[in-house]
């Protein structure tokens, strides 16, 4: 019998996946944890993805096909509208799903009700807490942004959303190809993030794959400054003006930085200036290419004695 009010949704995109969408299904299947909804989407694929789809005739799986391509971000969108869950996690044609994912995952939903996004990170890196730790907005956009002390890369695969908080922030834009990125930072900006350890599934990286083609015209460069602007400029930013001010010195001054290195010193001179136009920089914005700032200090006072919770030494 179908599961009417599933915990989770977990959502597979499929396009022309068919080289590896038989392990993206069946990891989700095999999943130790069974109370999901899974819809697959398949975006009208060219291949065979969609007969091998078909195959699959778990009662927990409701399976549609696009009559036409209307890419990445309407497609997620398009599941979000379907999704019973109370949350969603999205795990792609070609990726896997680790098998104890869900299980840990709604562990950690029953001991931090209030989290509406939940967050694999590399934890060598994340100096200021004893994972899992539940983070309020103003601490959350202070981590993103904090540089000296980098919480790596947050991978789509490793996030798990809340459907009413992704349906109330709109879904996903399509103004941006690193749209994920927009998403989780504007979540960011009202939502309590739960930090967990990495690794909820593996990320396949195929070649031709839509991430694999933004670093052609510095393309995810250039949106991940638009979006941090945007952040920025948000009237629900937690951070103080004088923390903003500090933020967008310390934004614009290395990402100057970064255009001179990967477009002024190869030679294209024009390209920097068209780019720099396109952001809207000013001209007194060019001095801070000099500027070295180091945006925020640690959440704790010493390191060694980062924030923690009870999660991990209660019995």
């Amino acid at each position: 019998m179908q599961i009417e009010q599933p915990l989770f949704t977990v959502a597979t995109i499929t396009y022309n996946s068919s080289k590896w969408v038989r392990q993206a299904i069946e990891s989700v299947l095999s999943s130790s944890y069974t109370d999901f909804e899974y819809i697959i989407l398949d975006d009208c694929s060219s291949d065979d993805t969609w007969e091998i789809v078909q195959q699959y005739q778990d009662n927990r799986i409701v399976a549609f096909r696009n009559e036409f391509n209307i890419r990445e971000y309407p497609n997620r969108n398009k599941v979000l509208q379907h999704a019973k869950g109370k949350y969603i996690l999205y795990i792609d044609g070609d990726d896997i799903l680790y098998k104890n994912t869900l299980r840990n995952l709604a562990e950690y939903i029953s001991a931090f009700p209030t989290a509406e996004m939940i967050w694999g990170v590399l934890t060598p890196l994340n100096k200021y807490a004893v994972l899992p730790y539940l983070f309020e907005p103003v601490q959350t956009i202070k981590l993103l942004y904090d540089y000296s002390n980098y919480i790596g890369l947050i991978g789509f695969t490793e996030t798990l959303f809340s459907v009413e908080a992704l349906k109330r922030a709109g879904g996903f834009s399509n103004k941006f190809a690193i749209g994920d990125i927009y998403i989780r930072k504007t979540l960011a900006l009202t939502c309590k993030v739960l930090f967990v350890p990495l690794g909820f599934g593996y990320w396949r990286s195929t070649p031709g794959q839509a991430s694999s083609k933004l670093s052609l015209n510095y393309r995810s460069t250039i949106e991940a400054m638009e979006i941090d602007m945007l952040i920025i400029n948000d009237p629900k930013n937690p951070l103080s003006i004088d923390e903003l001010a500090l933020l967008q010195v310390y934004l614009k001054s290395s990402f100057l930085r970064r255009l001179i290195k990967v477009v002024l010193f190869k030679g294209k001179p024009l390209k920097f200036f068209k780019i720099l136009k396109q952001l809207q920089f000013k001209m007194n914005d060019y001095k801070l290419v000099y500027k070295r700032v180091t945006p925020f200090h640690s959440l704790v006072e010493d390191v060694s004695k980062p924030l923690m919770n009870n999660y991990n030494i209660k019995k």
